[in-house]
């Protein structure tokens, strides 16, 4: 059949494309800065991996997400034409890539300045507010209203747009505070001349930092890094469970994980159990199923653990997608061996191979696909302590899956800070770029039937407004607050305490 359009659409039509070939005209005609041209040939690689790799770029098949794609790639084109740094290469691509919106997909530098400007201090949100944190400086502690007339949300946002985070939730304004005052030269970030501090407007002396001391900086400001699992004592009868990974990484790892699920058993009779999940980026969901399992008894954990259950999995098929599931599992060796969360259903990627074989885009799991029976009824709680569950901001990925498992058990209380957030995609399979200036990665997971929606975070029903990385304060607002005891020593109402590490 032969279309034909109405004179007012084709003159639409007409303009439309005078101006897609007049923007590419001036692409082709603006001077070929090497900055420029680098960020424009890593966006070209951009774009087409995630056209054959991205489960979002075939799944569902309803164009949304590519129409979002070719709008981000316009964005981009117009925004590289005032590209002459790296400054300016990293935005431009951040932004790319970030106005996707799904921290699943995202681009991870691997070249960084020697130095950056900032006014000797940097940003924390805490508790709602914007606080310098630099320890030494004379302004630490010191709430900041706004710089240059604009509310510190509003610059925080500003720098969320280039730095691949989600728009208007805590954990990115925590990520996005310490940016403000990181100057790097980007033509699209200019940086604040004054600002309001303490209630006096401040004007701002800029001057060179070296990266590694704002990067040390900003990690103590914006996350609790350690990955140790492990159990120590919390008051007179209670215990502290540090979980900081799902992701094992070295056999010493597993090894610990599996020594915690032989511990577990020992805890139900406690008078409190902390779960602190601080940092816990996410990883394998077997993990954190082996530890339900072992605490609360496998009849009573396969009862009330069912969200990932009701899922429907969809994997994106391609032959590389197929190495990489496949090198992946054969890492999994000694300790680094999950525990087994239902049947394989899939043993040997068979019927994803033939997924492949057969020209599929796309290989769908049923609902419950490992098989995992429900007890016909619900079976007695072995567990008699008080089970708190303690998040941060950095909880992500299968750690807000844990989440989402343990809110489904009666009695646990989420407390401390809001989640991270993510989408309903995952498992990241990353390629270099041409400039080898990074490694951009694209979800080739997604999860159909997932109750918690994108980019949604869970809410703790008793906030923390102190400083969330500091173990000693966190336990003292626990114990004083939370379950009405003698606190060993007062957190920091600034949330500024030097941070503790885990377990002290």
């Amino acid at each position: 059949m032969t279309s034909t359009l109405s004179l007012p659409h084709a003159i639409k039509a007409l303009a439309f494309g005078l101006c897609g070939l007049h923007a590419s005209l001036a692409l082709a005609a603006a001077p070929q800065n090497p900055w420029a041209a680098m960020a424009r040939a890593d966006a070209d690689f951009i774009n087409d991996w995630i056209e054959r790799q991205s489960i979002s770029a075939v799944y569902p098949a309803n164009g949304d997400f590519n129409a979002k794609l070719a709008t981000a790639r316009r964005t981009f084109d117009a925004e590289s034409m005032r590209v002459d740094s790296y400054a300016g290469y990293r935005h431009a691509l951040g932004h790319f890539v970030g106005s996707l919106q799904d921290l699943h997909l995202v681009l991870r530098h691997t070249l960084t300045p020697s130095t950056y400007q900032w006014p000797g201090f940097m940003a924390a949100y805490r508790g709602g507010r914007y606080l310098v944190a630099t320890q030494g400086s004379e302004l630490a502690g010191q709430e900041i209203k706004q710089c240059d007339g604009q509310p510190m949300d509003a610059l925080v946002g500003r720098v969320a747009t280039y730095e691949q985070l989600i728009a208007g939730v805590e954990s990115t304004k925590v990520r996005a505070a310490p940016l403000v005052f990181r100057d790097a030269g980007s033509p699209f970030v200019p940086r604040p001349r004054s600002c309001r501090i303490g209630g006096r407007d401040v004007a701002l002396d800029w001057q060179t930092v070296a990266a590694s001391r704002f990067a040390a900086d900003m990690r103590s400001a914006i996350a609790f890094t350690d990955r140790v699992t492990g159990v120590t004592p919390f008051g007179a009868d209670g215990s502290w469970v540090r979980m900081g990974i799902f992701h094992m990484q070295t056999q010493a790892e597993g090894k610990a994980f599996k020594q915690l699920m032989a511990d577990a058993p020992a805890l139900r009779d406690k008078s409190v159990i902390v779960l602190d999940v601080r940092g816990n980026g996410g990883g394998s969901y077997e993990w954190f199923m082996g530890f339900l399992r072992a605490l609360y008894g496998k009849e009573y954990a396969d009862y009330h653990a069912r969200s990932r259950l009701e899922i429907s999995h969809v994997y994106r098929t391609t032959p590389e997608i197929m190495a990489f599931f496949a090198a992946d599992k054969a890492a999994e060796t000694g300790e680094l061996i999950p525990p087994v969360d239902g049947k394989v259903f899939d043993k040997g990627y068979v019927k994803y191979r033939q997924a492949v074989e057969a020209g599929k885009t796309v290989f769908v799991t049923p609902p419950n696909a490992r098989g995992i029976p429900k007890p016909a009824r619900e079976p007695v709680n072995p567990v008699k302590a008080r089970v708190l569950l303690l998040t941060d901001y950095n909880c992500a990925s299968a750690c807000m899956v844990f989440v989402d498992e343990l809110k489904r058990f009666p009695g646990v209380e989420q407390v401390g800070v809001e989640t991270s957030v993510d989408s309903r995609t995952g498992t990241g399979f990353g390629a270099p770029l041409p400039s080898k200036n990074g490694v951009i990665e694209v979800p080739v997971v997604t999860r159909d039937g997932r109750e918690r929606g994108d980019n949604i975070p869970h809410r703790p029903s008793r906030v923390f407004s102190g400083n969330i990385f500091d173990t000693a304060a966190v336990k003292a607002w626990i114990s004083e607050e939370i379950l009405g005891g003698k606190a060993e020593a007062r957190h920091d109402r600034t949330g500024l305490h030097p941070s503790s590490a885990a377990g002290k």
